[in-house]
């Protein structure tokens, strides 16, 4: 059998301190334990807080299990812009449209395959840029070979049924 050869050890006098200043506050803060010492009634002197209402319960939940997120882009991979935009050539376009709001007009022009193009004052177009959007034209400021001239695109008048 083993036995310990180890001095018992003594507590510094800070530390009893603080062991009897923690007993002593024991038992003064728990009311009942000293004879002849009752709680105070704090009470009596207190305004009782409102209680709280409850209208409804908030018990909704989502079941996102197996659904796709609403938030994620419907079009896979990235776009792609060509470095060179073409610009419209004012021969192949018919003036289909004008917009017309409080602060500008827009053309809408149409090329014989069917792409349509929304131009604007100042916007540039193959050797030019459009000067003026009317109610019925679009006039474009041309300069070919060194000749600066005007072209004015007039709406096209279609029928019922007209592709082109």
């Amino acid at each position: 059998m083993r036995t310990w050869n180890r001095k018992p050890r003594r507590l510094s006098s800070s530390a009893l301190a603080a062991v009897a200043l923690s007993l002593v506050l024991s038992v003064v803060a728990v009311p009942g334990v000293v004879r002849g010492a009752e709680a105070p009634d704090t009470t009596a002197s207190m305004p009782l807080a409102p209680k709280k209402t409850i209208l409804r319960e908030n018990s909704y939940y989502y079941g996102a299990f197996n659904r796709r997120d609403p938030f994620r882009s419907l079009v896979e991979g990235t776009f792609v812009r060509d470095s060179i935009m073409e610009l419209v050539d004012l021969t192949a376009v018919e003036l289909v449209g004008v917009v017309r709001g409080d602060l500008d007009r827009f053309a809408l022009l149409e090329d014989e395959k069917g792409f349509t193009y929304i131009m604007r004052v100042g916007d540039k177009v193959r050797n030019g840029t459009i000067v003026a959007v009317g109610d019925d034209t679009m006039t474009a400021r041309i300069t070919t070979f060194g000749q600066t001239s005007q072209y004015t695109l007039r709406m096209v008048q279609r029928q019922k049924g007209d592709k082109r």
